[in-house]
């Protein structure tokens, strides 16, 4: 984005048609919300940080000798603030990972708070060998607090940005270029994360039969040509231009023309239909190159990814294993039939395998269902448009409703992850029956193993189309990292717990 900035810049004069547009913000304009919800936020980062410090101590000095009787005296809490410099270098490193100059949704953020601690710990730990006090400093205290810091320090940003939103202080308002679908896609995104402190406050566009409209309920103002006088009436400082098609030149122009009368400017690329992969910005000497990222395609992520899933899988199994026996004893005694569910699906490579479920219909399911259909017109019309029953499927056994109502009839899938066919997190384990279906998408999606969750299960699950299952699973595997699937699992049990999408 700050290439094509630049590259506005650059040609400002063809653009502007030899007009002279905008002037710099005035020093009283250059920021003093932005200083003062940074200040609120190095503020609340030194509590939450010191108040993990001293429940650890705590810990360390009154609970843990009894539990460990061979530990030692420890030092006196001032000793740790004063040995480890205060707390300075915990916000220099937050300030090093962009903590206090970015906005970022929950997940992002919490991956940057997970390496500025680790920075900020291994630099403490720096410091205490300098002054020669580490031998005296406990390393269980050190590490406890790296560890409570990465839990704490996310949740409480999180209030505490929600917290100046509301009085105000961590606003900002943004003007979307584009009433299509890829502008309203984003001014829903951005509503539905006040964290990030974002206000839509209108759309721009050039189509007459728009202008004047109320859409997602924000107006829609217009033409394009007039961005210049909305940004003043509206008191904007920020602009996203979502118009995927819309010429260079034009583009060019609506950038030369914001910049200087905003503070930024970000663009939703027209990649062709790739708006959803992620892609990495590289400058070739002046020359702008979209790098399109396939990190699952790589065999060291794969075998990092492999290690990761034996790990978690092993102890889910351990920990899940009186959980499983009391299903598959209540599933026997609930109805005639096989505790589990076998359903080829294709893997990776397109190589077909038996994804194993716990059994949640009747044998006779299909002579239940004609039954039903032919007897309730509601219940038909619900299948011919979703070709599944939401409201009441007579197929499902009594077990079977729990067990998809909480999400768990997926759990024997654990051994497919054993069995390298499946991975924790991963691609929707997509039928042979739609692989026609998947088009170009298929050959990327189907590089990589399906997962038992991923980012369509915690993305809207089965209230999502066919089409946006897909771009989700794109998206993963040239995105993929550790963090995400951390994350992604983390999410689903959100997802469960909620029963978003469970039928």
């Amino acid at each position: 984005m700050a290439r094509l900035v630049n590259l506005a810049s650059a040609e400002r004069e063809a653009a502007q048609d030899g007009q002279v547009r905008g002037r710099g913000w005035p020093l009283s304009e250059l920021g003093w919300r932005s200083a003062s919800a940074a200040a609120v936020l190095i503020v609340a980062d030194w509590l939450t940080v010191l108040a993990c410090l001293a429940a650890v101590w705590w810990v360390r000095r009154a609970v843990a000798p009894s539990l460990l009787p061979g530990l030692g005296p420890v030092m006196p809490l001032s000793a740790f603030i004063v040995q480890l410099v205060g707390l300075a270098p915990w916000t220099l490193a937050f300030a090093e990972a962009r903590l206090y100059t970015r906005r970022a949704l929950f997940w992002d953020e919490a991956g940057r708070v997970l390496y500025a601690c680790t920075l900020a710990t291994l630099f403490a730990v720096a410091l205490s060998f300098a002054n020669r006090a580490f031998p005296t400093m406990s390393r269980l205290v050190i590490g406890g607090v790296w560890l409570a810091a990465i839990a704490a320090v996310p949740i409480v940003r999180y209030h505490t940005k929600r917290l100046m939103a509301a009085v105000g202080l961590w606003n900002k308002r943004v003007l979307i270029l584009g009433a299509g679908e890829t502008g309203r896609q984003v001014g829903v995104r951005v509503r539905a994360n006040p964290d990030l402190g974002y206000v839509p406050v209108a759309y721009v566009d050039d189509d007459p039969d728009k202008i004047g409209r109320c859409l997602d309920g924000l107006p829609v103002r217009g033409p394009l040509s007039s961005i210049a006088e909305l940004i003043r009436d509206l008191q904007v400082k920020d602009v996203v231009v979502a118009i995927p098609g819309l010429s260079r030149q034009r583009l060019l122009h609506l950038v030369a023309t914001c910049e200087g009368r905003v503070q930024s400017i970000r663009l939703v690329p027209d990649l062709f239909g790739l708006a959803s992969v992620g892609v990495e910005a590289e400058d070739l000497d002046g020359v702008l190159l979209l790098h399109m990222r396939w990190n699952l395609a790589k065999p060291w992520n794969l075998l990092l990814k492999r290690g990761f899933d034996l790990t978690v899988a092993a102890l889910a199994a351990v920990v899940l294993a009186p959980l499983l026996a009391l299903i598959a004893v209540a599933i026997r005694l609930d109805s005639a039939g096989p505790v589990f569910f076998r359903q080829p699906r294709m893997g990776r490579g397109r190589a077909l395998f038996a994804c194993i479920k716990f059994r949640t219909m009747y044998v006779d399911g299909d002579d239940r269902l004609h039954a039903h259909l032919s007897g309730h017109a509601q219940g038909r019309d619900e299948w011919e448009r979703f070709r599944k029953l939401k409201s009441f499927d007579p197929r499902v056994t009594r077990v079977g409703r729990v067990l998809r109502r909480l999400s768990i009839d997926e759990l024997p899938q654990l051994l497919n992850v054993f069995r390298s066919e499946m991975s924790l997190v991963g691609p929707r384990p997509y039928l042979p029956a739609e692989a026609h279906r998947m088009g170009d998408f298929g050959e990327t999606v189907l590089k990589a193993p399906p997962g038992i969750t991923g980012l369509w299960q915690v993305s809207g699950r089965n209230n999502l189309t066919f089409e946006q299952r897909l771009r989700l699973d794109e998206y993963y595997v040239r995105n993929w990292s550790l963090w995400m699937d951390v994350v992604v699992l983390l999410k689903t049990v959100t997802a469960v717990l909620a029963r978003r999408g469970a039928y």
